[in-house]
């Protein structure tokens, strides 16, 4: 098969329903594996991060047969996704910090779909079939298997599992439909994502200068959301970042001289820039007037294009 983008969920509240299964919402790095002559890992803009993971890789060249598989890339910390340990993986570069941390930190895949098995495309098949062909395939190649593994999915009953997903400590759930297609690239009303807490992706589009500590880096960053082909401004975020994130962010700005927010908020001293960068914030709440109530910083999002980031997620 040619690279193929992942299918993508709506955002939603929880439900039961006959003829869907729910699934634990494991929020990491969404990655596509073709485990064919070589190992591929691309994450969701089709960047090859095969080199990042070499024990994902090496895993993955130990089944038997070729496939492509749809799934996320984690670090699992006490059976956690653990924000921190995902970033410090998925940003590494240098070959010697990423075989140490392979070691250290090993990265987990966790399989939800198969789009291929030798060769011949499944994704005009039924996600019940789909999930009957992966199970067949590689349940018995990864029972020992610490490093790739196959999701758990439950049926009908989604408004009961999440409310244990969030007493297991998983942020929330992903509904979906047994007879749905696998759409490439398509957000799609048959796969639903049900989380608790509001956790968005926004894009970058100006920086408050930093002061005291903060003068080589930022204070804030202002963040907005498309609508309709245009950046709308929602709020700013100037905690939860690490000193190595503050520089990694800083040294990404490209400077430009009128804002691309269609409503930029009146703020003193604000340094526009390209909206090119994407970052994960959680929040407590929506404000009344359509901001963010105490966001806070969680992770770039190298993986995910500006355009991606848009305001129907935030309801």
């Amino acid at each position: 098969m040619n690279p193929i983008k992942p299918m993508l969920a709506v955002s939603g509240q929880p439900f039961s329903r006959e003829g869907w299964i729910f699934e634990p919402k494991i929020d990491g790095t969404r990655c596509i594996a073709s485990a064919q002559k070589r190992v591929l890992l691309s994450n969701r803009r089709l960047a090859d991060i095969t080199y990042r993971y070499p024990e994902l890789a090496s895993a993955l060249g130990s089944l038997q047969g070729e496939c492509v598989l749809d799934g996320e890339i984690t670090v699992f910390k006490k059976g956690i996704p653990n924000f921190r340990s995902l970033a410090e993986r998925d940003h590494q570069n240098d070959p010697i910090r990423i075989d140490y941390l392979s070691r250290a930190m090993p990265a987990s895949y966790v399989v939800f779909d198969i789009l291929s098995l030798d060769k011949e495309s499944l994704i005009h098949l039924p996600l019940k079939e789909r999930k009957r062909i992966l199970f067949r395939e590689l349940e018995a190649d990864l029972k020992d298997s610490e490093t790739v593994t196959l999701i758990d999915s439950f049926p009908e009953k989604g408004e009961d599992y999440f409310q244990a997903a969030l007493k297991m400590g998983i942020e929330g759930v992903v509904g979906k439909r047994l007879e749905s297609l696998y759409l490439p690239g398509i957000r799609s009303q048959d796969w639903v994502k049900i989380k608790k807490s509001l956790k968005l992706d926004l894009v970058v589009g100006g920086y408050i200068p930093g002061k005291g500590d903060r003068t080589p880096y930022f204070g804030g960053l202002l963040l907005g959301a498309y609508s309709q082909g245009e950046l709308v401004y929602i709020s700013r975020v100037g905690s939860g970042f690490t000193d190595e994130e503050l520089q990694d962010i800083t040294g990404r700005f490209s400077p430009r001289e009128k804002p691309p927010f269609s409503n930029p908020p009146a703020t003193a001293g604000v340094v526009w820039i390209e909206p090119k960068m994407v970052v994960q914030v959680t929040a407590l709440e929506r404000t009344h007037d359509g901001g963010l109530r105490a966001p806070v910083f969680l992770r770039m999002r190298d993986d995910k294009e500006p355009e991606e980031c848009t305001l129907d997620q935030l309801g």
